[in-house]
């Protein structure tokens, strides 16, 4: 007797990613929610206008394609996968149950290498269901019944200027508890003690000397690596790609234009995404090292092989075809620098004598890394600094407080892991890195 199959069995929610480009370059790009059956196309809906956290507007604002899957998962889960249990016939009858077995469901699950999904994937995770949901508002059945997450008013004492003063910000409250069952021992390891930058930035310098200013304005100014690709030069034929102010030979400030996203490879493949729009500045104690390694930058890259978007980072071969070099994408700069730390600087560390970068190597080596750390070490720096909430967000380029005050929360562990004030940092790093004549001066 043949097996009767279920077509809900087949079908699925996905991301559709639209992308369109105008006559002067920048490009636009959008995630719908589209149904596949058997992993084909069969539809395409608007349930991409309830993704995020509404910003003022009738519907949710786009957030990234991230947020999208995450929601296209659940759809999979509660309309097709578990038809059967809850009966939901379209989105507006999805039943809250569903919302809470689907969260306790993925917080439980392993993945292929065995560990539980860490607090932070859970937190987005319910972060995506839950303000979807909400965003529904009235046309969820459930309306009268279940709030799914809302903002609450939490107070919080600042630093600084607003010492000891009370402040009272706005957090969500999800009416769906999370559980964290994720070994924080298998997580992605962020600090990195400051004696081990200058070591980073001199093995970057012997194997792929034309990206340490890349890592030095991830390390100074908090950019991201999807945004660091995005980056293009003063005299790109897209302006504004880089400001700085000098007074006497030094740099007095340094902005890298963030506001939109353009084409910067001639075969049209993306770099990265900037996550925030934004124009992002250097931190002044970083200046001088930002400023001999931009100057020394240009001078390594000759204009001649660049495209006229002038990327500011390329690849290091020529395309055969229009005999220039192209932008490089954030795929092969996060390779090149991860590969860099793991065969060149992950040794170094190990046989180190000094007994702090030599457990940094122990703990690297047990670990996953990734180039959201040097982010993460420069916020370290505004904290260590002395900055307060406002600051920190400032600084980082972030669009709300809630990052800054997480990290303004465990400022005592922080300042007991880090021995010395962040306003020597930029001397130490210019400092060590001259001892092996790291610019060839």
């Amino acid at each position: 007797m043949m097996k009767k199959i279920q077509i809900s069995e087949h079908l699925m929610f996905a991301p559709y990613q639209y992308i369109w480009i105008e006559e002067d370059g920048i490009k636009h790009e959008w995630s719908l929610i589209s149904i596949q059956l058997n992993r084909t196309m069969i539809r395409l809906t608007d349930y991409h206008k309830y993704v995020g956290a509404v910003n003022g507007s009738e519907h949710a604002y786009y957030i990234d394609n991230d947020s999208v899957r995450r929601v296209c998962n659940f759809l999979t889960y509660a309309l097709f996968k578990h038809y059967g249990r809850y009966k939901a016939k379209r989105i507006t009858d999805i039943p809250f149950q569903s919302a809470v077995d689907y969260i306790n469901e993925y917080s439980k699950t392993k993945s292929s290498m065995g560990s539980y999904p860490s607090m932070q994937s859970v937190e987005k995770e319910r972060y995506a269901i839950c303000h979807f949901m909400k965003n529904l508002k009235e046309k969820r059945s459930d309306y009268d019944e279940h709030y799914y997450v809302r903002k609450v008013l939490g107070e919080s004492t600042s630093t600084n200027k607003l010492k000891g003063k009370k402040r009272n910000r706005a957090i969500w409250e999800y009416e769906i508890p999370a559980k964290y069952l994720g070994d924080s021992s298998y997580g992605l390891l962020r600090d990195i003690p400051q004696k081990a930058i200058p070591i980073l930035l001199r093995a970057v310098k012997r194997e792929e000397p034309e990206l340490v200013l890349a890592v030095l304005l991830q390390l100074c100014a908090g950019i991201r690596e999807g945004e660091i690709v995005n980056i293009r030069r003063a005299n790109s034929i897209y302006p504004n790609g880089i400001r700085y102010v000098k007074e006497n030979g030094k740099f007095t400030s340094f902005e890298v234009d963030l506001n939109k996203e353009y084409v910067l490879r001639s075969d049209g493949k993306k770099t990265g995404k900037i996550k925030i729009k934004r124009k992002q500045t250097v931190y002044p104690i970083f200046l001088e090292v930002i400023q001999e390694a931009y100057e020394e930058h240009l001078k390594m890259i000759n204009e001649k092989y660049l495209e006229p978007e002038a990327p500011l980072f390329v690849n290091s071969s020529i395309n055969a075809k229009t005999g220039k070099r192209m932008a490089i994408s954030k795929q092969s700069y996060c390779k090149k620098i991860v590969n860099i730390m793991r065969e060149i600087v992950l040794p170094e560390l190990l046989r180190s004598d000094d007994i702090e970068l030599k457990v940094f190597g122990m703990m690297l080596n047990e670990s996953n890394w990734g180039l959201h750390a040097f982010r993460h070490w420069f916020t370290v720096q505004l904290v260590l600094n002395g900055e307060d909430i406002n600051g920190i967000a400032f600084w980082r380029g972030d669009s709300s407080l809630e990052t800054a005050f997480a990290y303004l929360q465990n400022k005592g562990e922080i300042m007991r892991l880090y021995e010395k004030a962040s306003e020597e940092v930029g001397n130490d790093i210019i400092n060590a890195i001259n001892k092996e004549d790291f610019y060839g001066l």
